[in-house]
């Protein structure tokens, strides 16, 4: 009798099984494909970003190889025409690329746009937006002195790496521009910092001793 009543019990239990698989059969096959197109997509993904990353790397360096040849209107189009994304890594290595290809063809006006491109892109970090800023200005032989001077406040406002640098390039820009009294503040101030290298000392007390003799 007991083996009857589980027979029935089991009958009973695949009906109900039977009965919500009708019922629910179109959503729990929606959410199965919904699971594997999405497993199917995150792999999908994973393969484009490395493809699309393997040919971006490949392109800044066919870019790359025409400036290191000396072609640089072909470097200029190549860099100008990078596929990379305007936030990423490579596009801000080719605007770098873009900016010197530019300097190396005395393009001088493109090539403080380009750095200017990076310097204003608030999404690169911040030692790259002062190396723009800081090459901008030393490459720089079409600009007045308050503009050079404004374009490198940035960084000698900032605790930035290049901060010692860029005090040494605003005296280079006093003495530049005759505005001597002002660099030989700038050059006894900077004499007195203790996170100054010693190379830069040297050249500091080097320029220092070049003014006295000038004196």
């Amino acid at each position: 009798m007991a083996d009857i009543f589980d027979e029935v019990s089991e009958d009973l239990r695949q009906d109900q099984m039977l009965q919500i698989w009708k019922k629910y059969r179109k959503f729990i096959i929606g959410f199965i494909i919904l699971l594997i197109c999405s497993i199917i997509g995150h792999q999908g993904f994973n393969t484009w970003s490395k493809n699309k990353l393997n040919a971006e790397s490949q392109y800044f360096f066919n870019s790359l190889a025409k400036l290191e040849e000396n072609k640089f209107k072909e470097s200029i189009e190549l860099f100008k025409n990078s596929p990379s994304d305007k936030s990423n890594g490579y596009s801000m290595l080719s605007t770098f690329g873009l900016a010197e290809s530019y300097y190396k063809n005395n393009d001088i006006k493109q090539m403080i746009s380009s750095y200017e491109i990076i310097y204003k892109n608030i999404d690169f970090d911040d030692y790259y937006r002062h190396l723009a800023r800081f090459l901008s200005v030393i490459r720089d032989n079409v600009s007045s002195f308050d503009q050079l001077h404004e374009r490198l406040k940035p960084i000698l406002n900032s605790p930035s790496k290049l901060q010692s640098l860029a005090a040494e390039l605003e005296i280079m820009l006093f003495i530049n521009f005759d505005k001597t009294n002002e660099a030989k503040v700038a050059l006894e101030k900077l004499l007195a910092r203790k996170d100054i290298s010693l190379d830069q000392k040297n050249r500091l007390s080097l320029i220092n001793q070049l003014y006295g003799n000038n004196e």
